[in-house]
């Protein structure tokens, strides 16, 4: 016959309470820590995007700086604009339009504007037809470059290795021997880079 004995017993309530408190703590330290990690690879991603995407942005700007064609931009069938020309915006920013060419298809006329805190780019083809020369910017897309910009800042180094706001403003030259840009970022600082053009 088989009798059950004193030495037999389970967890006291008091013991579960104390093993309950035991585990609360280490799962609250442990999503502490959890969450400081993931904080962190969050804030490493957002600056990790930050400096790509500024500098695939300069990269771009490169690129079609350097590949400027020498070719003026029907406005209409009596009215060109020149290879390069651009200058201040209304609100101070600044804006740019230049022919590039395009590898094998026809060249493009982009436009670079910084304005009301926003650097955007339109890409215009030059063989397109213009139903509205004087509308021609609001009849293509504005592609949203960098966002958040509080200053910026555009100039032509000249034919007298001077800087100029605007261009052709009356050189010879049909593109500048240089341009350098500028911009302040929100809460990243400021930005220059200068661009040689051959």
């Amino acid at each position: 016959m088989w009798r059950a004995t004193r030495t037999e017993r389970g967890f006291t309530l008091l013991e579960i309470l104390v093993a309950l408190a035991v585990f609360s703590i280490a799962a609250a330290i442990a999503y502490k820590g959890l969450d400081a990690v993931i904080a962190s690879k969050q804030a490493m991603e957002r600056e990790i995007r930050f400096w790509r995407e500024t500098g695939l942005v300069f990269e771009r700007m490169e690129a079609d700086f350097t590949q400027i064609v020498p070719r003026a931009f029907q406005m209409t069938p009596n009215s060109y604009q020149p290879a390069l020309q651009g200058g201040v915006t209304e609100r101070e920013g600044f804006y740019v339009e230049l022919s590039r060419s395009d590898g094998e298809r026809p060249p493009l006329r982009t436009v670079y504007q910084c304005d009301n805190g926003e650097l955007t780019m339109r890409l215009i083809p030059m063989n397109q037809p213009l139903r509205h020369p004087e509308r021609r910017l609001e009849q293509n897309t504005a592609h949203v470059l960098l966002r958040q910009i509080e200053r910026c800042e555009l100039a032509y180094l000249g034919d007298n290795n001077e800087w100029l706001s605007a261009w052709p403003e009356q050189q010879k030259r049909v593109k500048p021997l240089g341009i350098r840009i500028r911009l302040t970022l929100a809460e990243r600082g400021t930005f220059e880079r200068l661009f040689y053009l051959p």
